[in-house]
């Protein structure tokens, strides 16, 4: 699972987690932040957790001259089935001293084909396309030109221009150059790996973390959130963390969303879109039905056992680029950029995280497992000890003044939340906490249930957690 060679490493983890699976964990060398749990000193009692038993999770620490830069955690719990959600990790030196950490988070709807293709295909590409721009801008040891003013470093605009960039060609290639295979191929199998790969869907989040100046940028494409947690004081002066959010959901309960689609679209149009999408997302890459021109609709449906035509949903081009409809759906990225300081750490999660857990108890939580890392840092994952119970109360992070919890899941599954710490993974203890958290016989019920009752009862529980030094 896990490669190393010189100066770079590289992780890649696709979760393929369901009832009956099996567990993937490689505990690491893990350091925590200096805050204290009077819940140390309560005593352990070993117990059997069916919870390891269902979850994939994977860790791994990126050293440079024996220093921590990034240390990288993941975990995954499936709700239908194998690989509908990838997690990805990448270090590597893209031009001279300069390294670059990628992680990417990918969740697949309406089949897995487009989420894998992402997994497979969106590092690379944002590697080849920043490669270029930082060889146009880096000088390179000893071939200086001191006749001629040194280039200054990359921009900022330029690297949000290259992601952009890196997502729209990641979508062309599973999208536009899909039909051209289709056509030409003289094999129907093949045919339709191509096909399921265009018309699926998946979203895709991806954080780019550019180590020598500390900029970390966060790119988006669908439902998925990521949240930065930053060591802060409470007024009385205790250790706590405060909550940056570095996303936007696309859907159309986003009013710049809805207000793009209401721009092309009827309400009605908009409506038998997300019909057919089968979730609320206004961007994502594949669903090529959605992006397809109506003609090319007709030819797959016709000849390559494609899905019906979206009739008079498509969009409709114009002589006048000023009336050119937009497509329902696009992989366009938004992309927010924060300065990393050491201590930080990035959550990217799954919406199905976000329906139990709000940002705030998501950093709180990682708050208490960093505590919880000094005092016992070593029980193994399979053998929970009986630990402290939390409420929201007790989190380290700073709640906002009136804060609600909008949350639903656990409002849906008619159980308090109460959270506990016993995993020595962070991304595992976020979706033990997320599907019940300190309820674990309930826990246990919801892991039993048989698909498709697991997917109409939660969602894909997808978590990394990046932490910086």
């Amino acid at each position: 699972m896990a490669w190393v060679t010189g100066r770079r490493s590289l992780l890649f983890l696709t979760g393929v987690a369901s009832f009956g699976g099996s567990l993937y964990y490689r505990e690491t060398n893990n350091r925590a932040d200096n805050h204290q749990d009077d819940a140390c000193n309560i005593p352990s009692k070993r117990t059997f957790d069916s919870f390891a038993n269902h979850i994939w999770s994977g860790s791994q620490v990126d050293e440079r001259n024996d220093e921590i830069v990034t240390r990288y955690s993941s975990a995954y719990l499936a709700n239908k089935g194998i690989g509908f959600c990838s997690l990805g990790f990448h270090r590597i030196e893209l031009a001279p001293q300069q390294n670059w950490t990628f992680g990417l988070l990918s969740e697949g709807f309406r089949g897995w084909e487009t989420s894998a293709f992402i997994f497979r295909a969106l590092i690379p590409t944002i590697c080849a396309v920043l490669s270029l721009a930082l060889g146009k801008n880096a000088s390179r040891p000893g071939k200086e030109d001191l006749s001629t003013e040194p280039e200054p470093p990359i921009t900022s605009e330029k690297i949000d221009m290259s992601i952009r960039k890196a997502f729209l060609d990641v979508d062309h290639g599973v999208v536009d150059q899909a039909p051209d295979m289709i056509i030409s191929s003289p094999s129907q199998a093949l045919n339709m790996v191509q096909l399921s790969a265009a018309v699926s869907g998946s979203t895709g989040m991806l954080a780019v973390y550019d180590e020598s100046r500390r900029i970390l940028k966060v790119a988006n494409v669908g439902d998925a959130r990521a949240v930065l947690g930053r060591k802060a004081l409470h007024e009385n002066g205790m250790p706590c963390f405060e909550v940056h959010v570095l996303s936007s959901e696309h859907t159309s309960s986003n009013p710049s969303e809805l207000a793009r689609l209401q721009e092309s679209h009827s309400d009605t149009d908009i409506k038998v879109l997300q019909e057919y999408v089968e979730r609320d997302i206004t961007r994502a890459f594949g669903l090529a039905m959605c992006k397809w021109s109506q003609s090319l609709q007709d030819r797959i449906y016709r000849d390559y056992l494609g899905e019906s035509p979206l009739v008079n949903l498509l969009p409709r081009s114009t002589s006048d680029p000023e009336n050119q409809q937009q497509p329902y759906l696009n992989a366009e990225p938004d992309i927010r950029t924060i300065h990393v300081r050491p201590g930080d750490f990035l959550v990217m999660a799954s919406k199905g995280v976000w329906d139990s857990l709000a940002n705030e108890e998501v950093i709180g939580l990682v708050g208490v497992w960093l505590a919880r890392q000094n005092c016992n840092p070593r029980t193994p994952i399979s053998h929970p000890s009986l630990e402290k119970i939390y409420d929201q109360n007790m989190l380290p992070v700073k709640f906002p003044e009136k804060w609600e919890d909008t949350t639903t899941w656990y409002q849906k599954m008619k159980i308090q939340k109460k959270y506990i710490c016993v995993d020595t993974n962070v991304a595992a203890h976020l979706v033990r906490n997320a599907l019940g958290g300190a309820n674990q016989a309930f826990t246990e019920g919801v892991l039993r249930l048989p698909y498709p009752l697991s997917a109409s009862s939660r969602g894909e529980l997808a978590v990394m957690v990046l932490q910086f030094e």
